[in-house]
């Protein structure tokens, strides 16, 4: 095979033939076209807003998480650890970035590319003071003969840097390449549904470039007398309709026929065509429909279930892949301690639902007041940690307890003690002599 034939199959120019520079083709991507004939590229295809929303959906939905490292105890039980030196470096990773700048553009890095490249940067607050990201595009993995890996990075002035194993913070989407240097790109994987939509979308732009005019030819019922006069009758139908007058009646000579050559928009299914590209698309990165606009399946009834499964099924093994990537690399295999994003926000659901499920935590004993109220972002109250305890609640095989007696108040207001040895005084009893009580006792 040519390489002509890897960059679309462009036929060998003969000895003598002389290539014209102005040609598109030397100008097309360097990507094997699709079915479609569309080369598709990562730029490319970020410019279908369908491919667009499923990256930034994903980055701004995680970037805006809230999270925190954490160190787990024996007992199973985590405490927060905000004196970690890594908490710093996260919340504050450079001069021009911030945390939510870093993480949103890690994932949309992992979305659209299948990598995320960090370049880690020691410095006075540790062995990692300072973390810069790097653009997937320039950055080339290798694989060194003791297994590491060596980075090559070209920056924008075209010089090469090279970076060791632990100098890059790299996170590969799944799945890896079966060379394990790079993760793999939805967007490379779905370029057959991309480069369809591409395709129709340019379709459509020559449409209406076209006065949404469908293709059509004139039919000529006999012929014209000479070229020139062929030219000539073209030109005028070009400048009725395109130029100026194009909406204006036309007059159509010499016994000449319009017949619409093709297929009809609608005959073509072309809105539906594209309407079901989106939705194959979207399956790409497992994205409900509703999350980039494709509302025609969705109902409010299910909409709220759509979220919670957006969270369990589309966010959580992103949020599983950087939590543990930190953990590998940047807590440095530390099993006390561990990175972990918070989704709670994006699961408390409507207000009579949040506050049915606090009723059922408090009333049974697994939720204080200060906690509800933390969910519910208020500050604590004084007493608000106690927890409650149901009376009728009680380890299994262990005997019913049994209310206290209420103390029996006499007339003169003193307490009166119920018990006397084993009887019970009487109410009516409590008028008799003490010694009668005695000698009865």
């Amino acid at each position: 095979m040519r390489i002509s034939d890897w960059f679309g199959g462009r036929p060998a120019a003969s000895d003598g033939a002389a290539r014209d520079p102005s040609d598109d083709y030397w100008y097309r991507p360097l990507t094997r076209p699709v079915a479609a004939g569309v080369a598709v590229t990562v730029e490319k295809a970020l410019t279908l807003p369908v491919v667009y929303d499923c990256c930034q959906v994903l980055s701004q939905t995680i970037g805006a998480l809230p999270w925190g490292i954490f160190e787990r105890a024996r007992d199973g039980a985590k405490q927060r650890r905000d004196e970690h030196p890594l908490v710093d470096v996260l919340a504050d990773p450079n001069p021009e970035t911030t945390a939510q700048d870093l993480f949103s553009q890690i994932v949309f890095d992992l979305a659209s590319e299948g990598d995320a490249f960090v370049e880690l940067q020691g410095g006075p607050r540790g062995p990692v003071s300072a973390l810069w990201r790097l653009e997937p595009c320039r950055m080339t993995v290798e694989r060194l003969p003791d297994r590491s890996r060596r980075y090559r990075y070209r920056d924008d002035a075209g010089r090469e840097q090279i970076f060791l194993d632990d100098e890059i913070w790299h996170i590969r989407a799944l799945p890896i390449a079966s060379d394990g240097l790079r993760g793999t790109s939805r967007i490379h994987v779905a370029r057959e549904e991309i480069g369809a939509a591409l395709a129709l979308r340019d379709y459509a732009a020559r449409f209406f470039a076209n006065d949404a005019t469908p293709p059509f030819v004139l039919h000529h019922p006999s012929h014209f007398k000479d070229q020139v006069s062929r030219e000539n009758y073209l030109k005028a139908i070009k400048r009725w309709w395109r130029g100026e007058r194009q909406h204006s009646p036309g007059v159509l000579e010499y016994g000449i026929k319009i017949e619409k050559v093709g297929v009809a928009n609608d005959e073509a299914q072309f809105l539906e065509s594209k309407k079901e590209l989106s939705y194959a698309i979207a399956q790409f990165w497992r994205m409900p429909p509703h999350k980039v606009g494709l509302l025609e399946r969705a109902t409010n009834n299910n909409i709220e279930q759509q979220a919670l499964e957006f969270v369990i099924d589309t966010l959580l093994p992103w949020l599983e892949l950087i939590e543990q990537s930190i953990r590998k690399v940047l807590i440095l295999n530390d099993r006390r301690f561990f990175f972990e994003f918070n989704v709670s926000g994006l699961l408390r659901g409507d207000l009579k639902s949040r506050y049915e499920a606090y009723a059922q935590g408090r009333q049974w004993g697994w939720l204080s007041v200060n906690e509800i109220r933390k969910l519910e972002n208020m500050n604590p109250i004084a007493g608000g940690d106690a927890y409650l305890q149901p009376l009728n609640m009680a380890p299994a095989g262990s005997p019913p307890r049994q209310k206290p007696d209420a103390e029996i108040l006499g007339p003169d207001g003193r307490p009166v003690s119920k018990i006397f040895g084993s009887n019970i005084v009487r109410i009516a009893d409590y008028r008799r002599p003490a010694q009668e009580l005695c000698h009865a006792a």
